[in-house]
Order: structure tokens, then sequence, then C-alpha cells
């Protein structure tokens, strides 16, 4: 699909963004033809699953509970990013929750288990766009599927296992973001639940969202930990957490007097040293950062030329011309929040202006063996082609504390702080020509890394 004209809109972009929080995709799927009734919710082609089981015992015991309290023949909870719906358990009113190829009672079996769907026309796709309500549950119902023009033909209601009603709630995040939902279905026609028994389905949405809440607390305190463990792992000079394995850390020795060795062994040892702490710090931050199986990290040199040893030499005095400046003008909130938008007329060139010249040297990568195969073949040995290093400035300059770039999604998202937010109060012709900006910035980017769906 081509990203950049993909039918996607910013509700969509942002509402995958808030699922990965609490969501990780299965990185290899493969198609489900053995377990009954699999592969009717949509074309053979449509449907992947991992296996015919619902794993998560706390979700399909919850689940199991609604099947059981609202009498229906199964009850599922899916989550759904800007193109794909996931299911992620399934439980039936008999099935067992330890062995779930068991069930005490015909018709029972697992009907998906744990697989994805395209979203386009799925009944979970209008349960997740009810808005709010501050006064009761949303839930979203259909008394007879065959009756309803939008689903009647749906695969799964004109043959087996012949569903005819639906009732769905959306599973709702702390920002108000509906991530997913948690809904019924049953192979006969039936009234519309009553306010009771909606009450209990969006108490048991909330309770699905409460514990997906506390797995996701679990997985930042593992990140935290794993972050401190690569930090300790780097001052001890090792270059991985799973190996014992130490650099040879060379000390620069002082200068003499004298004349420098014509060898050059000093220098050239130095410089091994250097690049054996920025190999060092990218494996490990790889690793902290868990980033094995879906991205990487890389140091870029943005000494690009001559130009930076004149901005070497006159740095010093630069920054006391900018100090003195400041101190008779302080910056006020909105060129703060500018990140610096319009300091300088280097830093204010397009980006697309910016690429020409020398490239930002690579001193180090550490990248996932998935996007290196996807670049096998190349000219290069990295995934990815480095940037100008004039480009690499610019950024430096527009975003000292650093920034978000969102690559596989709609334009206007290119942070995670623009989501969905009102423009700054900025002059129209300022605020055009610093969107322009970023949207260079942001194409810049997705050709320097192709497989990249965000870079920071």
């Amino acid at each position: 699909m081509d990203r950049l004209n993909n039918p996607w809109s910013k509700t969509d972009v942002a509402r995958e963004r808030e699922l990965f929080q609490y969501f990780e995709p299965p990185t290899t799927t493969t198609p489900t033809k053995a377990t009954q009734y699999n592969l009717s919710i949509g074309n053979e082609d449509s449907l992947t699953a991992n296996a015919p089981s619902s794993p998560e015992t706390t979700l399909t015991a919850l689940a199991q509970l609604c099947a059981l309290r609202l009498n229906a023949s199964r009850a599922m909870v899916s989550v759904i990013s800007k193109d794909t719906q996931y299911f992620i358990c399934e439980a039936t009113k008999t099935l067992d929750l330890v062995d779930n190829q068991v069930c005490d009672a015909e018709g029972d079996a697992l009907w998906v288990g744990c697989g994805s769907v395209d979203k386009s026309g799925r009944l979970c796709e209008k349960t997740i766009e009810l808005p709010g309500n501050p006064d009761a549950y949303p839930c979203f119902t259909v008394t007879d599927l065959s009756q309803d023009d939008r689903f009647s033909q749906l695969p799964f209601v004109t043959g087996p296992p012949n569903f005819r009603f639906y009732a769905g709630t959306p599973l709702t995040t702390r920002n108000g973001v509906n991530i997913g939902s948690l809904f019924v279905l049953d192979d006969r026609v039936r009234p519309r639940l009553s306010p009771a028994q909606e009450r209990f389905l969006g108490t048991m949405a909330a309770t699905v969202m409460g514990h997906l809440e506390v797995n996701r607390e679990a997985e930042e305190r593992k990140k935290v930990l794993r972050m401190a463990k690569g930090l300790n792992a780097f001052v001890e000079g090792k270059s991985s957490f799973d190996s014992g394995d130490r650099f040879e850390e060379t000390t620069p020795t002082a200068p003499s007097d004298g004349p420098p060795d014509d060898t050059g062994d000093t220098y050239e040892n130095i410089e091994s040293a250097h690049k054996d702490t920025f190999s060092r710090a990218a494996r490990l931050l790889n690793q902290s950062l868990n980033l094995h199986n879906h991205g990487g990290v890389c140091f870029l040199d943005t000494i690009v030329g001559p130009q930076n040893v004149a901005i070497r030499r006159t740095g010093r005095r630069a920054l006391e011309t900018e100090s003195e400046s400041d101190a008779k003008e302080p910056p006020s909130r909105a060129r703060q929040e500018e990140e610096g938008d319009s300091s300088s007329r280097t830093s204010d060139r397009h980006p697309e202006d910016q690429t020409d010249g020398k490239v930002a040297g690579v001193i180090s990568s550490s990248c996932s063996r998935s996007i290196s195969a996807s670049k096998e073949g190349s000219s290069t040995s990295d995934p990815f082609t480095p940037p100008a290093g004039r480009f690499v400035q610019s950024l430096l300059k527009h975003y000292p504390r650093g920034k978000v770039w969102i690559l596989d999604g709609v334009e206007g998202l290119t942070s995670e702080d623009d989501t969905l937010s009102p423009s700054a109060p900025y002059p129209e012709e300022r605020r055009q020509r610093r969107l322009s900006r970023k949207k260079a910035e942001k194409e810049t980017l997705r050709k320097c890394f192709p497989s990249g769906k965000s870079t920071k």
C-alpha cells in the first residue's frame, strides 16, 4: 500500500498509535484451516491466526463470564489498528480455560481463536466509532444480522456458524481512545440487551481495559529495567546483555612536547576506541529498547565539511552573541514551542534544499535481522540510507530535545506531540511554512528509512 496515498484518517493513525502501547501484533502469522468455522469470518486469504486457541487465560475467563451472564453463544475481545482487526481472546460457555481444545457442549469449540482480519466493513469497526457517554456505556447492537443490509452478506452470517445477534461495547483507554471492543455473538435472533445487561457488558469492557493497563504498566517497568541493565552493561564495558565479552578500551596517551609520532598509532588507537564505544552503545541501545525484531539504532556523524571547521572556530563567539541577544529580549512561549523554527537562515532552509552535499557518516549501527534482510542485495551494508549532514544538523537545530516522526501514517501527524491537537497560535504564513518544512522532513526521513514506521 502506498503510504503517500493511503485511505487512513488521522483518527485511524492516532488509534493505532494508542493501541500499540497495549498490544503488539504477532510478527508472523500462518493461515488456519483446520478448525471448524475458522475461515467463515472472511475470505481464506484475509484471515490469519497464530493458533486455534485463546491463550490469555484472564481475558478468556472474562469473555466466558460475558457469554454465561448474557446467555450468548460466545464472547470475544478484539482490538483494531488502522487497517486490521486482531482477535485477542474468545470464549464459549463450556470452553475449558486451560485446554482450549476441550468443551462440554457441541458447537462450543473455538471459532477464530487469536487471529486477524481486515477491519473494513466489520461489526467492531462500527462499535469503536461510538462516542463516549458519561451517563451510560455505549453499546452497538444488531438484533438480526441477516436483515441488516450492512452485514447480511458477511460470510459468518450467510454460512456457518450463521450468527444473527451482535452486541458490542468499546474498549476505551485513559486517553479516551477506543482501541477495540468486547462483544457477544449468538446464532439466534434476540431483542436488544436490557439496560442492566448493557451496563454489565460495559463494566466487563472496563475490566478488560484495566487488565490491559496492568499489562502495559508491567511492560513499562520491564523497559526501565532493561534500560538500566543496558547502561550498567555499557559502563562495565560489555558489548551485549547476553555476552560477557568486553571491548578492550584504549586509553589515549597525553600529548608530548615533541613532534607527533609518524606512525600515527596513537590516533589510530583513539579512533578505534571511539568506534568500539559507539558500536557497543548501538548494540546495547538496540537490546535495551527491545528493537531486535522491529528496528534499530544508528549513530550519525554530522561533521560534513570545511564549513563546520569555521563553525567550530566561531562557535564560542556566536554563542556569546546569542546569549547577549537573549538577555536583551527574553524569548516568548510561542518562540520556545517553535523549537528554534526561525532561529537562523541556515536552519530555516527547506529540508529538500539540505539534501545536497556530503551525507552524514554512519559511526555505528545495530539493526534487526528482518530489516537487514529487506535490504539484502542492496549496494549498501546498512538497511537505511544516511541523510545529508546538513539535514541532520537542521533537525538538531530545530529539535534540540528530540522529535518522533511517524513515517507510516497520514500527512500532518509527524510526532507524538502532534496527535489530533489544535494548531499552535502562529501567524498563518509562519504556520504554513512550518507545516511545509515538517512535511518535507518527513518525506526525507521516509526515503532514508524506507522500512521504518517511526524514527526519533
